[in-house]
């Protein structure tokens, strides 16, 4: 009996096997498309990265540096309280972190969160979009130092992200609000219109609604489910793996992110401790300005801080906002017609980067004294 080597086009035999075939092409196209995509997403982080130091290195190209040192040197020894208010920063957010873990059932000394967030922020600081990779690395350095599981850890920062978000919005609110008489100034001195404070009460909506989404997805316990299912598309088999593997990891960090959610008294603390956050990141930019002769009140400073604190926040590919945020400065200075402003301006960003130098290398000091503890025992679903 001869068996016909051709398939019949109808039969099921011949269905199946388009459907292999498809499914390989598949297989084979999709990460070629996900690859090609990676490499174009890797060239315009680069050219946005360069543009940033660009736009610095031309800044400080067309300034009067002779005057700003000027400037720099009368300030004189008092230069060196710029960095103190960046340290109860630093404080606030920590204790946030520790109040947001006491929710759930831990106790974390104050200090070895403080340290975590001291290297966490040098990363922020010096690498191209550094706020993801201190998004990923910190709930890691927490449990690795206090031994709480990753899971709490990561539900206890995200619920910081949102609160911390929210309290962004009522800063960037607050300072409209009582400084829009500058603001409209300003404005009409920089672009001709009013476009400047509609630009800010705009950010501070969508700083809300960020914070608004994020926390109703994770009140319905979607948050790490949908960062496994992300991970899960990479094709990658070891990701994949480790993903299956750690299943009940993700369900088990949603139910806590879900019981932050409804923790009113946790969520309130939270906002509390975060609001002196950026209040202290306000007061720290009109110390500066004060310290250099700049004759600005404080309302006038937050007001404009707080619109370039947005901007630093969207440019996410310039490490520290180093570019964007410097020509911000320079700008709004000479809007808000502070006398001197070609010496000011670049003396407050010569001051305001080498205290965020020091506190890069006080961070990756940090860093480095990281020790693992005792990993603490911590409640699991099945």
């Amino acid at each position: 009996m001869q068996v016909n080597a051709r398939t019949n086009v109808g039969s099921p035999a011949a269905a199946a096997a388009a459907a292999r075939v498809a499914e390989e092409s598949q297989s084979i196209v999709a990460p070629r498309k996900s690859e090609k995509k990676g490499v174009r997403m890797r060239w315009f982080r680069i050219a946005a990265f360069v543009l940033c130091f660009f736009l610095f290195g031309r800044t400080l190209a067309h300034a009067d540096l002779h005057a700003a040192y000027s400037r720099i040197r009368d300030v004189g020894p008092l230069a060196f309280i710029i960095p103190l208010p960046f340290l109860f920063v630093m404080m606030a957010d920590a204790w946030t972190w520790q109040r947001l873990l006491r929710a759930l059932g831990h106790k974390a000394r104050l200090h070895r969160l403080l340290r975590v967030r001291f290297a966490i922020e040098a990363i922020t600081n010096t690498v191209p979009i550094g706020g993801l990779w201190a998004d990923t690395l910190g709930p890691a350095l927490v449990s690795m130092t206090t031994g709480i599981a990753v899971a709490d850890v990561f539900a206890a920062s995200t619920a910081k992200r949102w609160v911390l978000i929210r309290m962004h919005s009522a800063y960037v609110t607050l300072s409209a609000a009582f400084g829009s008489a500058a603001i409209l100034g300003a404005s009409m001195n920089l672009v001709g219109n009013h476009a400047l404070l509609v630009f800010v009460l705009l950010s501070a909506l969508g700083l809300v609604l960020t914070s608004m989404g994020i926390e109703a997805i994770a009140s319905r316990g979607q948050v790490a489910g949908r960062v496994a299912r992300l991970l899960s598309r990479l094709r990658l088999q070891r990701v994949q793996t480790w993903i299956s593997a750690r299943h009940h990891h993700f369900a088990y960090a949603d139910a806590q992110l879900g019981r932050l959610s409804t923790d009113v008294a946790a969520t309130r603390a939270a906002s509390f401790r975060l609001a002196f956050f950026w209040l202290l990141e306000g007061f720290e930019t009109f110390l500066i300005l004060r310290l250099l002769g700049a004759p600005l009140s404080l309302i006038d400073v937050m007001s404009f801080d707080a619109a370039l604190s947005v901007v630093r926040s969207v440019a996410i590919f310039a490490p520290a906002g180093i570019g964007v945020q410097d020509v911000g400065y320079l700008a709004v200075l000479e809007a808000y017609g502070v006398p001197d402003a070609h010496a000011i301006g670049p003396a407050f960003i010569v001051l305001k980067r080498l205290k965020e130098a020091f506190w890069v290398l006080f961070g990756f000091a940090m860093l480095a004294t990281l020790r693992k503890r005792k990993a603490k025992t911590s409640f699991r679903l099945t």
